[in-house]
């Protein structure tokens, strides 16, 4: 078995999430028959999170997300692509509610105010369809909706095991030199 670890440590963005993607990629080409996603993330953009999430998804090996520091935001949702999941104790997952960025946008019509709404709300409901997929397949389903659209939540190591969002608080462990290839960002 030819273990590959991808290691990501940052935002949430179209050029992070494309590096993850390629580096998924370049471990298939390397003969990969497994991989892990350490990470650690404060999140970012949901159209990246979402096409990185169905990317990891779409994987022909087994994938194992371990949380090492603190997964936030889409990042959650990238997070419950693995099959296995996992969390160093003392990491943390934050579930909030879902906002946009402008930039440098001074006005907008009703049509694109409306717009954006709407796109907000099919993303906060995707969002929560994944984590009560994953929760449920895991025993412990778990409605997330109050946390997207009120309150945010933080779930410890031991709380996110209680929740079904990780299968257990593990230190993560790198394999001694050998097959193991590491990729990284």
């Amino acid at each position: 078995m030819a273990l590959h670890i991808v290691h990501f440590i940052g935002p949430i963005n179209h050029n992070s999430a494309s590096t993850v993607r390629n580096l998924c990629l370049q471990a298939l080409l390397n003969g990969a028959t497994e991989i892990e996603l350490h990470m650690s993330s404060e999140g970012g953009n949901m159209t990246a999170g979402f096409a990185l999430y169905f990317f990891l998804k779409s994987l022909p090996v087994p994938l194992t997300t371990h949380n090492i520091g603190s997964v936030e935001s889409v990042a959650v949702v990238i997070f419950l692509a693995g099959q296995k999941r996992y969390a160093c104790p003392g990491t943390r997952f934050l579930i909030h509610p879902l906002h946009w960025g402008f930039g440098s946008l001074a006005a907008a019509d009703h049509a694109r105010v409306s717009e954006w709404r709407d796109c907000l709300d099919f993303d906060a409901e995707r969002y929560a369809k994944v984590v009560l997929d994953t929760t449920t397949e895991a025993g412990t389903p778990t409605d997330i909706h109050t946390n997207l659209f009120g309150n945010a939540r933080i779930f410890d190591a031991d709380e996110a095991v209680k929740a079904g969002l990780i299968h257990r608080a593990v230190q993560a462990q790198l394999p001694p030199a050998g097959t193991t290839c590491h990729w990284w960002n």
